[in-house]
């Protein structure tokens, strides 16, 4: 989570949608400030921040849980930067790598598990993520899949003149563009199952190859029952670490700099 007092907006960093190459440009060049954790929600920032701070503009990235699920296959199949065998960044550690991320990281290491059997092995139920508890506060919403062009209309909106286009950081090493690679005819039957009512909340599709898409109704009624759920479990449940991001990360370093 990234404010910014001079332009006055809040950039609210979802998991695997850029939230690290916006954050270091909207630092470097736009005087934004790490503010509570880089994942941290709109109801926490409500919680803390002042009555000016509530009427800044806000922005976050939504992007299509299909590339998500990949991104994150990718990511464990790499091991990118060490994250899933580093004891610092265990939950239980006060980091953000789950038990449940290292059950999927063995798998995959353990059994050289293609995307597939992965898929199909770890997502049955219907997605979800901080989106659905993000993007109805926000001010504009940057689709992922124009990134480029978004993030200049956001800069636009707060008064940044002439802003810079956005550097690529953090980048997935191993992933394919090509989703169709990944979706096979094998898995899309659970696929449409899994992202349909996401997709569908969203105005996401399936690829155009897959011809006419029914989504079961049970689907979508788990979607908004799990959905209701998860929303109660974050603002009135779930604690969150206070400990500071590690030592070497975008975010890290950015909190621990000392001021100017």
């Amino acid at each position: 989570m990234i404010i910014s007092h001079k332009y006055k907006f809040l950039f609210i960093g979802l998991p695997f949608s850029a939230s690290s190459a916006i954050t270091k440009e909207l630092h470097a060049k736009y005087e934004g400030e790490p503010y509570l954790r880089k994942h941290s929600l709109y109801h926490e920032f409500i919680k803390a921040a002042t009555i000016q701070e509530k009427d800044y503009f806000v922005f976050a990235v939504l992007r299509n849980p299909m590339e998500i699920a990949v991104t994150g296959y990718e990511k464990m199949k790499a091991n990118a930067k060490g994250n899933f065998t580093n004891p610092d960044l265990f939950k239980e550690n006060g980091g953000h790598i789950t038990k449940n991320h290292r059950i999927r990281f063995n798998y995959i290491k353990d059994n050289n598990a293609t995307f597939q059997e992965y898929f199909l092995k770890f997502h049955i139920t219907p997605y979800d993520n901080y989106s659905s508890m993000t993007i109805d506060n926000c001010n504009f919403v940057i689709r992922h899949e124009n990134i480029a062009e978004d993030y200049l209309l956001a800069l636009n909106k707060v008064g940044v003149e002439s802003p810079l286009s956005l550097p690529v950081a953090n980048k997935t090493a191993g992933k394919k563009n090509n989703l169709s690679e990944y979706y096979t005819q094998e898995i899309r039957k659970q696929a449409i199952y899994v992202f349909g009512p996401f997709l569908a909340k969203y105005n996401y599709s399936f690829p155009e190859n897959w011809g006419a898409i029914s989504v079961p109704l049970l689907s979508t009624f788990k979607f908004k029952i799990t959905g209701f759920l998860r929303r109660i479990n974050e603002k009135f449940i779930k604690k969150h670490s206070g400990r500071k991001s590690i030592y070497g990360s975008i975010y890290g370093d950015m909190q621990r700099k000392e001021p100017s």
